[in-house]
């Protein structure tokens, strides 16, 4: 019988009726564009649809895209002329979708002389950069991902290098241990490896080595998850052991290419879902932690104003009964105030004010400046009309639409300096301004 060739594969086509019913049926948050509208998009659920591409979107907002603010409008129907485009908006989809982009673009800009551009006059590299950004923060969901571990080595090594790897150094070891360990073809633990699969996985671990900062790496972990792969030089391992023996590592003397094996990361994201504490207020994250008394304490985000809305309904749905709170307020100008308490908003009590052991207000202007709690009666006050107000007076209000008037104000007088600098020096702010307008704000409590 004569070979007539591989099998031919029929392609199904996907009718886009079929889509958005998958949208509809995994409850899936979709952001719409509108027809000669690009300054607007609309985010909600499907909950119905017809054959002319008419859509009932439930929980539906507003997204203004210069100014990102949001603005809630409940349950809609659209009619499918004024559609242009439909996407899924879930985190996981756009980390996913990134680290796609990011190894196709890395391996076309190492195969193309032609200098790339995307729309908007950037160049690809900067676009680039972008995606590794992006995907920094949202490292511990990216390294999940079927694409992480499809990077190009190269990529992998920009990714893996970057001060803003959202990562401890022991989770960056087992994902690039990981991305090894499909590109060998090997799925055994380190214990069952035969010779031969050890030298794979170290074959595509050698050029990684010097990217990942084993020297800061867990003393057990890296006796009990790095050495046993054999991938680690005999004098790495005598220099790891005698950094642990002295139970501190040295920072390296100022050179034009220091050693970043020493170099802890910049911003491991211990505010998931942040969008305030992010690239260059990303060290803000250790230096909170530290003021509340848990270096390592993740946070759980809470309320977003952006998301949920700028009202004080909104606030006091998603926040009251909430504790501890870890308020972030970033000002119309881009700067960044304010406040932590061991208490949560409850109405109820004396003129609505919660008392605390421990709380405090912050300003991570430069210097950061933080004011500890004097007047344990009155850390937080409860007021149905406002946002969330820390102290008496107040120290610390936003205002209900916050991000359209400037009647949020800061006035510190139950929290600040136990000895004033003089009797009758003026009240303190935590802005610049007595007044302000805010662009975003957020709450998180403790994440489990």
């Amino acid at each position: 019988m004569a070979y007539k060739g591989p099998p031919k594969v029929q392609k199904v086509m996907v009718q886009p009726i079929n889509l958005i019913f998958r949208y509809l049926q995994n409850r899936s948050r979709v952001q719409i564009w509108l027809y000669e509208n690009v300054n607007l998009r609309i985010e909600g659920h499907i909950v119905g649809f017809d054959e002319y591409m008419n859509i009932v979107l439930d929980d539906a907002e507003e997204v203004h895209m210069k100014t990102k603010n949001r603005k809630q409008i409940g349950r809609i129907m659209m009619k499918g002329d004024n559609i242009t485009l439909i996407q899924n908006v879930n985190p996981n989809a756009s980390v996913e979708t990134l680290s796609k982009v990011l190894g196709l673009g890395w391996v076309v800009s190492q195969q193309s002389h032609v200098v790339l551009s995307v729309p908007g006059g950037k160049s690809a590299s900067s676009f680039m950069e972008r995606c590794i950004a992006f995907i920094g923060d949202n490292a511990p969901e990216c390294v999940k991902t079927n694409a992480f571990l499809n990077l190009p080595k190269e990529a992998l090594i920009k990714l893996i290098s970057s001060d803003f790897l959202c990562l401890e150094e022991e989770e960056v070891w087992r994902c690039v241990l990981a991305w090894a360990k499909q590109r060998a073809g090997v799925t055994q633990p380190t214990a069952h490896w035969a010779e031969e699969e050890r030298a794979r996985v170290c074959h595509h671990l050698a050029p990684l080595m010097q990217h990942v900062r084993l020297l800061l790496i867990d003393s057990a972990v890296f006796a009990e998850e790095v050495e046993p792969t054999g991938a680690v030089p005999m004098e790495l391992s005598l220099e790891r052991y005698r950094r642990a023996a002295l139970h501190s590592a040295p920072r390296p003397a100022p050179r034009p290419d220091p050693d970043k094996r020493t170099q802890p990361r910049l911003a491991v994201n211990l505010f998931a879902g942040s969008a305030i504490l992010q690239q260059d207020k990303s060290a803000f994250q250790s230096l909170i932690n530290t003021w509340c008394g848990s270096p390592k304490q993740s946070w759980r985000l809470v309320f977003r104003a952006s998301a949920h809305a700028f009202s004080a309904h909104a606030f006091h749905a998603h926040c009251d009964g909430v504790a501890p709170v870890l308020l972030l307020v970033q000002l119309q100008r881009g700067e960044v105030i304010g406040g932590y308490c061991e208490a949560g908003w409850a109405a109820g009590g004396a003129g609505g004010y919660v008392s605390a052991e421990r709380a405090m207000l912050f300003s991570l202007a430069e210097p950061p400046a933080r004011y500890p709690l004097l007047k344990k009666p009155f850390a937080l006050c409860h007021h149905p009309d406002c946002g969330p107000i820390f102290g008496a007076g107040a120290d610390l209000l936003v205002s209900h639409q916050c991000n359209a008037n400037s009647d949020s104000y800061s006035n510190l007088h139950s929290y600040g300096d136990a000895a004033p600098a003089a009797p009758t020096a003026p009240p303190a702010s935590l802005a610049p301004d007595y007044n302000f307008t805010v662009r975003e704000y957020e709450l998180f409590t403790c994440a489990p």
